[in-house]
């Protein structure tokens, strides 16, 4: 019922709409949030990304990620309407950023010359290269100045070699000397969809300008919320490399500990995973949350014995903990001790309340385990009747429906046995909890704080 009452939800959206900026957006939480384009973008684009680890349901994620693509055309295409100006109001631009991409730029542009609503009218844009990037020839009619824009799409639709002609090209600009006459970087952003680079000669008041310099140095970005912000934009990789980094660092920091599990885990890095729950265990040994991290990485490289004793630590420290009850539950399964396994679930389901994850994956154990049973009654229950049968005399049918309803009592229990070997393994198979969830990630209130 959940499955398709949120299916028909999608189906019901109308991105035909223009909104308003700053846009309104209900968290899942029912809170009302206020959100700038270029962080209601960037939200969208966190949840295409983090659609497969949040459902197990493949159109599910289908409409997940088909509702998001819109949500961020409708964005834009409003932007454009509230904001663009010249070629970029009617999508008029060209080259790559033809159509709704072309708000992009017009939000690029507003930041840098820090424009009122009506958006920096004054600047005239004209392509004169389009190739793996663009190039826009960038001019202000009131001042007669002019600056080189260049654009690079990253999208799914972007050329071969965008993002790695992006990096050279900053890199070149930034290194470019200081005065008149050398173009060098004056503003640079890189999006989900999109990386812009503004270069020009001479003095620069914008963002990051000439008197930046005098500023005071700025703190090093804390690596939770650099790790966080590459997983969300779909850099995994290098959120895990953040993550480890920073926990090389700060070896005591509990929250960065358990992101680098959790991001490790959701990458298939198993060894990975196992050494970040091992390296914060040396500094928490009783945190719940690494136990169970650890728990998974060792049933994915097939240790369920020192699964099982980390489970059974965690559980005489924390007897109530969801995420180490469900893992005894699953560990049960696995090995065939089935009321064990429905004691563990229905225990989780009773109890439970954060995080919501483990109740969700402890039903899914108790409906296996109910699906089994009934199969299994019903099993019984049709051998007794063929005995039955054989016994006043019809052998035929007898052992017709003997023979079926044992057939049927196997089928279950080996259906069963290859969810509870797929939910160890992390199989990614429909309808099959990965026991690990972006839910699992430190709350928004622990990443100000240092554990």
């Amino acid at each position: 019922m959940e499955r398709a009452s949120r299916l028909r939800r999608y189906l019901r959206k109308d991105y035909s709409q223009v909104v308003e900026f700053p846009v309104e957006i209900v968290g899942r939480d029912g809170t009302v949030r206020r959100y700038s384009f270029d962080d209601s973008v960037r939200l969208y684009h966190r949840r295409i990304h983090s659609a497969p680890m949040r459902y197990d349901d493949g159109d599910l994620v289908d409409a997940e990620v088909r509702h998001c693509r819109q949500r961020i055309d409708q964005l834009r295409r409003s932007y454009l309407e509230h904001y663009g100006w010249g070629v970029l109001r009617g999508g008029q631009l060209g080259g790559l950023f033809g159509g709704p991409l072309a708000a992009e730029l017009a939000a690029f542009l507003r930041r840098a010359f820090v424009a009122e609503r009506d958006g920096p009218t004054g600047l005239r844009l004209t392509l004169i290269e389009s190739s793996v990037g663009d190039t826009f020839y960038l001019r202000c009619i009131e001042t007669d100045r002019v600056w080189l824009l260049y654009a690079w799409r990253l999208d799914a639709d972007a050329p071969s070699g965008a993002r790695e002609a992006w990096r050279a090209a900053v890199t070149r600009l930034a290194a470019a000397p200081r005065g008149d006459t050398a173009e060098r970087l004056l503003f640079a952003a890189e999006g989900p969809d999109v990386a812009l680079a503004l270069a020009g000669t001479g003095a620069w008041h914008g963002p990051g300008g000439d008197g930046a310099a005098d500023a005071e140095p700025l703190d090093p970005p804390d690596p939770l919320h650099t790790g966080l912000r590459a997983l969300y934009d779909g850099h995994s990789a290098d959120a895990l490399s953040v993550l480890e980094a920073g926990l090389d660092v700060s070896p005591a920091r509990l929250v960065l500990a358990q992101a680098a599990a959790l991001v490790a885990l959701l990458e298939g890095q198993e060894e990975r995973g196992e050494f970040a729950a091992r390296f914060g265990r040396l500094h928490r040994p009783g945190d719940p949350v690494l136990a169970y991290l650890l728990s998974v990485a060792l049933c994915r490289t097939d240790r369920r014995a020192e699964a099982h004793d980390v489970v059974r630590a965690g559980l005489r420290a924390a007897p109530n903990n969801p995420l180490l009850t469900v893992m005894a539950a699953v560990l049960a399964l696995r090995a065939g001790r089935l009321v064990a396994a429905w004691r563990g679930a229905r225990r989780v389901t009773r109890l439970q309340r954060e995080p919501p994850y483990a109740g969700r994956a402890a039903r899914t154990l108790e409906l296996w385990l109910r699906r089994w049973a009934a199969a299994s009654g019903s099993s019984a229950l049709a051998v007794g009747v063929g005995a039955g049968l054989h016994t006043v005399g019809d052998a035929t049918l007898g052992l017709a429906v003997g023979a079926a309803g044992l057939a049927s009592g196997v089928y279950a229990s080996v259906w069963l046995a290859r969810r509870a070997v797929a939910v160890v393994r992390g199989a990614r198979v429909r309808g099959v909890p990965r026991l690990v969830s972006l839910e699992l990630l430190p709350r928004e209130g622990e990443l100000d704080v240092d554990h």
